[in-house]
C-alpha cells in the first residue's frame, strides 16, 4: 500500500508540514515540562507504554490509562489547535502494522484532569485555527476530512462530507456506463475506449462500494462503481 501523504512515517513519526507551534524537535518524547493550562507554569507531562498498545498519559497531577489498541506507543508531541485560547494539546502517536492502522490520540489538560479530545490517523494540516485535516489514503486518491475543536466539549468533531474532493484523470481501456444516480440504472452516458475520462468526486459510504462522479471527455457527469473505474481504465494512480 502506498504510504499516505498524511502519515509519511518514518521510525521518528513525523507530522506532515510542522506547524511553528509543534516542538522543535518533532520526534515523540516520553516525557516534557510544558504549560498545557495556561496558567503560566509548567505541568509534568510523562507517558509510559504498556503492554498490547495500553499506555499511562500523567499530565500535572492527572492521570490517564490509554488503550491504542495493540499498536505500539512510540511517544508525544506537544501542539496548539487553537492559538487563540489558552491551551495546549498533547498528541500521542501510534503505529500499527500497515499504515492503516496508525493513529494519534489528542489529549487536553484544564489543570485538573486529562482529557480525550478524540483520535485521528495523523494531523495533516493543523494550523493553530481549531482546525484539523486528516487525510486517508483511498487507493488512488487522498479523502481528505475535517474535524473542529469544540473547547466547551473537549471534543474534536468531525464535519461529515457528502461527497469527497478526488480530481484525477485516466484513460478509458473498456467502456463502462455512467448512471444519472448513485443508487439508480439509468444510464447518462457510455464512456468510449481510449477517451479520458475525469474522476472529480467520490461518494464513500460506511458499508459497500465507492461510488465515483466521472465527467467523460464529452462532457456528461455520471457515477461508477469503484471496481468498475478501476478494472475499465488505466492511469489511474494506484499503489500496492
Amino acid at each position: 500500500m502506498k504510504t499516505p501523504l498524511l502519515a509519511v512515517l518514518s521510525s521518528a513519526v513525523l507530522l506532515t508540514g510542522v506547524p511553528a507551534w509543534a516542538q522543535k524537535n518533532d520526534e515523540p518524547v516520553k516525557s516534557a515540562q510544558v504549560d498545557l493550562d495556561g496558567d503560566g507554569k509548567p505541568d509534568a507531562v510523562t507517558l509510559t507504554a504498556g503492554e498490547g498498545g495500553k499506555f499511562t498519559l500523567k499530565a500535572g497531577s492527572a492521570t490517564l490509562q490509554g488503550n491504542a489498541s495493540g499498536n505500539e506507543v512510540r511517544g508525544f508531541t506537544v501542539v496548539d489547535l487553537d492559538t487563540g485560547d489558552k491551551w495546549k494539546e498533547l498528541l500521542v502517536h501510534t503505529l500499527g502494522d500497515m499504515d492503516d492502522d496508525h493513529r494519534f490520540f489528542l489529549y487536553g489538560y484544564d489543570g485538573k484532569a486529562v482529557k480525550p479530545l478524540g483520535d485521528v490517523r495523523a494531523l495533516t494540516e493543523a494550523k493553530g485555527n481549531g482546525i484539523v485535516l486528516v487525510d486517508t489514503w483511498m487507493g488512488f486518491w487522498q479523502r481528505r476530512d475535517k474535524y473542529t475543536l469544540d473547547r466547551k466539549a473537549w471534543k474534536l468533531v468531525h464535519v461529515p462530507q457528502e461527497f469527497y474532493a478526488v480530481g484525477v484523470e485516466a484513460t478509458v481501456k473498456k467502456s463502462f456506463p455512467l448512471a444519472q444516480s448513485r443508487t439508480g440504472k439509468a444510464v447518462v452516458a457510455t464512456t468510449a475506449q481510449g477517451s479520458k475520462v475525469q474522476v472529480l468526486a467520490a461518494s464513500v459510504p460506511t458499508k459497500g462500494e465507492v461510488q465515483y462522479l466521472v465527467r467523460s471527455s464529452t462532457g456528461l457527469l455520471g457515477w461508477v462503481p469503484g471496481n468498475v473505474l478501476v478494472e475499465s481504465t488505466d492511469g489511474l494512480p494506484l499503489a500496492g
